[in-house]
Parts: structure tokens; C-alpha cells; sequence
């Protein structure tokens, strides 16, 4: 049967084509990387079936909210000037593309995406959050004592995919479920509420038992922000007094929950190790901190342009055999921070921009009205604290099309 242009650019097929790519997208960032590169491009498929360049991007609605990131990929791509290490460069420029053209499939669906198509896509990340979170919970039931004990060592309950970004998509799924139960075009009836809203509860309270700091931090992060917004809206300083019982409530969690009680307490340790300036070999978060102080050493020591996009990783091993001869190869790290990351690379001038392109999307009302484009970038933010989030493909697919989905909800009808 032939198919007509006409049929493929009719806002009903391209609705059920963006359903499909993003679904493959979500679900691969739980079981499958493929999966997550042929959403993705299914996703980017939209830009040329709906002929999105007949639109200028950044003349276009939410076109440069959208693309906020992409000049990161520019100037990662300009750093390969003074880089010698080519095939490292040229792994970050990859895995920094979605970057662009993500975004530009999403544009291209904005005055035809249907709301019922973005919502199915925010039920569907809650539900994959949901039943990974109960697998993880299941077998920290099944083998309490033995999983409790083994967070006084760094280690935690097992999880579908790495505990960090998993703990960030878990705190931006519970602000979803929020979202959802509250203006989801799907969610009809009395009892799929309660659903969703059980889904929300339940996600909150492993949060807090996977305890990963992360994901905690993004989760009362954004309910801080989001808080201080409604002050601002409102005029009502009495929501403000939720702060301390907020608070009250984390601290009793510290006393009431095993994991997290022995999480903190190693992270404790661990930390003093690092200020008192022993050995942090094998010790995760004093590895972390020593990969974002030679970071920042390396940066300080070129300023302006940084090492280069694709020297990084070989500027910090030179200075981890030179330097810290007690650190075990296997844990020469990339800086754990991403701020410290561009700073290194690209010194303090992409460092700028680097910044410069995080606070627009805050400068947007529309986007300070949306818990969910709230989530999304308050939980990317703060895991730059800790992560190199950027520089994996699964924390652009965090950032980048997360984003997007809760923006173009914004833009749906």
C-alpha cells in the first residue's frame, strides 16, 4: 500500500511515532542503551518528517529554552583545538550530539503534539520508575541484614541500572506522580489518582531508603525551590514554616532508617579521611573529592581555555602517577563534579558559558511554573555536584530528553 508524504506529516501518525520513539527511549534508559540511542533517533526522525527546517529554532516558541545546552556541545567541540588526545574528544563530542539534535526532533513536534501523548509518556517513566524501585525493594527485604550491614562499606541495594542516576530519576518520577495526579490528561477516574499517587508515595519513601545523598539532595532541592516559588507567587510567607518540620523529617529519618543511618555515618568517615589528608584508595566519596581537587588544580593551572576537550582524562592520570602513587590505577577518575569538569577542560571561559547556559532556562516564567521542568533541572543540577553527568550517555538522556518531555507538555494541547 503506498504511503504519502501527506499521511506520514498527519499530526495523528506523527503523534503515535513520538509515543513509540519516546517510549523506547524511556524504557532503554532502564534496560537497554540501544534502546536508548534508537528512541532517541526516532525522536530526531520527527525534525525531517515534519519538516523542521522550515522553522527557525531559535525564533521559534521554546525554541532556545529547548536548546539550552546545545552550546556546550560547541564549545566541547571547539576545545578539540589545543586537545591531542583526538579519539577521547571525539567520545564526548558523541556522546554530547543529543544535545542538538534531540531537542530539534521535540521542536519540530510542537504545534502538533496532543498532551495525551507527552502524559503517557510521563505515566510511562513513573510506572518503570515505580516497578524497578519495588524489584530493588523486594530483594533488600529478602536480604535485609546482610544489605543494611554493607552501607556501613559504600555499598548499596541493587539497582537496575547505577545507583546515582538511578536515585535522580526516582526524585524527578516522584515530582512527576505530583504533577500527574494533579493535571494528567490520562488519569480520569478516582482510583488510577490513587494509583499514581500511591506510585509517588511509594517512590518517596525508597528514596529515602536506597539512600543515595543524589538523589535526597534533588529530591528536598526541589521541593525547596518549588516551595520558594509558591512564596514568591503567593505572597504567603506562612508555607515557609514547612522548612523545618521538612527538616524535622529528614533528621528522624536519619534515626529510623538503618541504610541511610549507616550511609551517613560512612560518609562521614570517609570525608574526614580526605580533610585529614590520609589515603583515600578504595574510598569512594574521598575519591571523589580528590578527582575534583586535582580537577580544579589542572584548571587553575590553565585558566583561560582549560587542557583541551579531550585531554582530561590524561591530565588527571598524569597527575594521580606524579602525585598520589597510593591510588590504585583503577580508580584514576575523570573529576566527579561537572563544573569542575568544564573547568578543567575549557577553562574558565567555557566554564562561563558552561553557566550561562544553566540559568536560562530559569529565567523562563514558564518553565518556574512547571514542577515537573523544576524536577528535571534541579535534579540535573545537583547531581553536577558529584557526577560528571554530562559526559554519559545516560546523563544527557537524564537531562536532555527529560527536559524536553516536561517542556513540550508545556507547549501540548
Amino acid at each position: 500500500m503506498k504511503i504519502s508524504l501527506k499521511n506520514l506529516q498527519s499530526p495523528s501518525f506523527l503523534n503515535y511515532w513520538f509515543i513509540t520513539a519516546g517510549s523506547i527511549a524511556l524504557t532503554g534508559i532502564f534496560f537497554s542503551r540501544a534502546m536508548i540511542s534508537i528512541g532517541m533517533i526516532g525522536i530526531v526522525l520527527l525534525y525531517f518528517l515534519n519538516e523542521g527546517w522550515k522553522f527557525n529554532p531559535l525564533k521559534q516558541k521554546g525554541g532556545k529554552v529547548l536548546l539550552f545546552l546545545a552550546p556546550i556541545l560547541f564549545i566541547y567541540l571547539i576545545g578539540g583545538l589545543w586537545t591531542e588526545d583526538y579519539a577521547y574528544w571525539l567520545e564526548r563530542i558523541q556522546v554530547k550530539i543529543p544535545l542538538l539534535f534531540l531537542p530539534l526532533g521535540f521542536m519540530a513536534m510542537q504545534e502538533v503534539v496532543n498532551r495525551r501523548s507527552v502524559d503517557l509518556l510521563v505515566l510511562l517513566f513513573i510506572s518503570l520508575c515505580t516497578a524497578t524501585a519495588i524489584g530493588s525493594f523486594v530483594y533488600y527485604l529478602m536480604h535485609y541484614k546482610e544489605i543494611t550491614e554493607s552501607y556501613k562499606h559504600a555499598k548499596t541495594i541493587p539497582t537496575i541500572i547505577e545507583h546515582i542516576r538511578y536515585s535522580l530519576l526516582l526524585s524527578i518520577a516522584c515530582f512527576a506522580a505530583v504533577q500527574a495526579y494533579t493535571s494528567s490528561t490520562i488519569l480520569s477516574t478516582p482510583l488510577q489518582k490513587r494509583l499514581v499517587a500511591g506510585m509517588g508515595i511509594f517512590i518517596f519513601i525508597f528514596i529515602h531508603i536506597l539512600s543515595i545523598r543524589s538523589g535526597l539532595l534533588a529530591l528536598y532541592a526541589t521541593g525547596l525551590v518549588w516551595l520558594f516559588i509558591k512564596v514568591l507567587e503567593s505572597g504567603n510567607k506562612k508555607l515557609l514554616w514547612l522548612i523545618p518540620i521538612v527538616c524535622a523529617f529528614l533528621v528522624s529519618m536519619y534515626f529510623f532508617v538503618p541504610s541511610l543511618h549507616n550511609k551517613v555515618d560512612y560518609m562521614v568517615r570517609d570525608v574526614s579521611r580526605f580533610v585529614t589528608g590520609k589515603s583515600v584508595n578504595n574510598y569512594s566519596d574521598g575519591n571523589r573529592l580528590l578527582s575534583m581537587k586535582i580537577g580544579a588544580q589542572i584548571g587553575a593551572e590553565h585558566p583561560v581555555i582549560g587542557v583541551g576537550s579531550g585531554d582530561v582524562q590524561q591530565a588527571m592520570n598524569a597527575v594521580y602517577q606524579k602525585e598520589y602513587p597510593d591510588i590504585d590505577q583503577h580508580n584514576w577518575l575523570i573529576p566527579h563534579n561537572q563544573f569542575v569538569y568544564v573547568f578543567t577542560a575549557l577553562g574558565f571561559t567555557g566554564l562561563i558559558i558552561f553557566l550561562i547556559c544553566l540559568v536560562y532556562p530559569a529565567t523562563q516564567k514558564e518553565v518556574l511554573n512547571d514542577l515537573l521542568c523544576i524536577a528535571v533541572l534541579v535534579g540535573a543540577y545537583t547531581s553536577f555536584l558529584s557526577e560528571a553527568t554530562l559526559e554519559l550517555q545516560q546523563g544527557i538522556v537524564l537531562v536532555s530528553l527529560l527536559f524536553s518531555i516536561a517542556y513540550i507538555r508545556i507547549a501540548s494541547k
